[in-house]
């Protein structure tokens, strides 16, 4: 039994160690650029948590609880191959017969990687027993932040539907009690109704339908971008009742950030691209194919870009942020190992001018 552990926690250090090395050029460009607002990032997390706890209007920290029920999805589905040796899973029972073992050890993985539910753990201890028994909204958010957590290890559809209902919930739910309680309860119900199978439509093949192949294959490399993206929108949108004095700025930084993802998504498709290259070159398409591929790029940039400014009611030099989108675009396709580099020179140009002459 003991093998088994120290085996997951091996493969659990080496694929985490993987995920550190492809994110190495973005971390550090991060550490670089945005160290001073580390400390301020960790503050806003017990803030959120804060708001749990203690607020004025119970909208507020409805939001709250999504925006963090949403982002623990995304920072868990990075790592969850990670957590349950997804590269190997298929050979634990071989190892031990009992999966029993086997959840027990994702779960412990999982409570190591939860870093959200850690810091509402901690604040939960900090409170005291008698402080939480006036705060039930927080011990229950936690559980949905368990709840949740697991869905996304075994019952990825769950989560999602899950997430949707948190979110029309929202705007439904009276208090955050009833809030918390029926995103938890339709999970549960989620969990354990039939799965279903639905029939996706199979377009001829060309070069634009090629993109629906890829991204029904890889649904993921579409769905965390637009998660990311839809969280900055979220929190920007909190942030416009919190402070709406510095919503300018915040909005220019989260549009920049959005076009980070998006266009960032050049790497993926360029390798569905080359590993396909003569067949298209066959076929007489590789320039249609290549015209495809830069459209979906400036399209998907476009619209997060428009989604930003009419939630956060941009202003006019937010053109700029959608105009460098062929700079950002040209350089992953010639020196992407410079791509970190340049937005970040470009988010802190646009950033300077912002401050200093507007």
């Amino acid at each position: 039994m003991l093998h088994y552990y120290q085996y997951r926690y091996r493969a659990f250090r080496v694929a985490l160690a993987a995920l550190l090395r492809q994110l190495q050029q973005f971390s550090l460009m991060f550490v670089t650029l945005f160290f001073i607002f580390i400390p301020q990032l960790i503050i806003g997390v017990f803030f959120g948590l804060g708001k749990l706890v203690s607020f004025d209007s119970h909208e507020v920290a409805m939001k709250v609880a999504f925006g963090f029920l949403l982002l623990q999805s995304l920072l868990l589905q990075a790592i969850k191959p990670a957590i349950t040796d997804a590269r190997h899973r298929a050979y634990h029972l071989t190892l031990l017969r009992s999966r029993f073992h086997q959840i027990t050890a994702d779960w412990l993985l999982l409570l190591v990687c939860h870093v959200l539910f850690a810091a509402a753990l901690l604040l939960g201890v900090s409170m005291g027993t008698a402080t939480l028994w006036q705060a039930p909204q927080l011990p229950g958010f936690m559980l949905a932040q368990w709840l949740f957590a697991l869905a996304l290890l075994y019952r990825p559809q769950t989560l999602l539907s899950s997430l949707l209902v948190a979110f029309v919930a929202v705007w439904l739910a009276p208090d955050i009690q009833t809030y918390l309680a029926v995103s938890v309860l339709w999970l549960a119900l989620d969990w354990v109704r039939p799965r279903l199978k639905l029939a996706a439509p199979q377009p001829q093949l060309s070069s634009v339908s090629f993109w629906y192949y890829v991204i029904k294959e890889y649904p993921w490399m579409v769905l965390w971008r637009a998660g990311a993206s839809f969280l900055a929108l979220w929190a920007g949108v909190i942030m416009a009742n919190e402070r709406p004095d510095l919503l300018h700025y915040y909005t220019l930084m989260i549009l920049l950030v959005n076009q980070l993802w998006w266009s960032s998504l050049y790497l993926d498709t360029s390798k569905q691209v080359m590993g396909r290259r003569g067949f298209w070159r066959s076929l007489g398409l590789d320039g249609q194919i290549e015209f495809s591929q830069n459209a979906l790029i400036y399209g998907l940039c476009l619209i997060s870009w428009l989604a930003g400014v009419v939630l956060l009611n941009g202003e006019l030099f937010t053109v700029s942020v959608i105009a460098t989108c062929p700079l950002l675009t040209w350089t992953l396709k010639h020196y992407p190992q410079r791509f970190a580099v340049v937005w970040g020179s470009v988010s802190v140009t646009l950033m300077m001018i912002k401050v200093l002459f507007l």
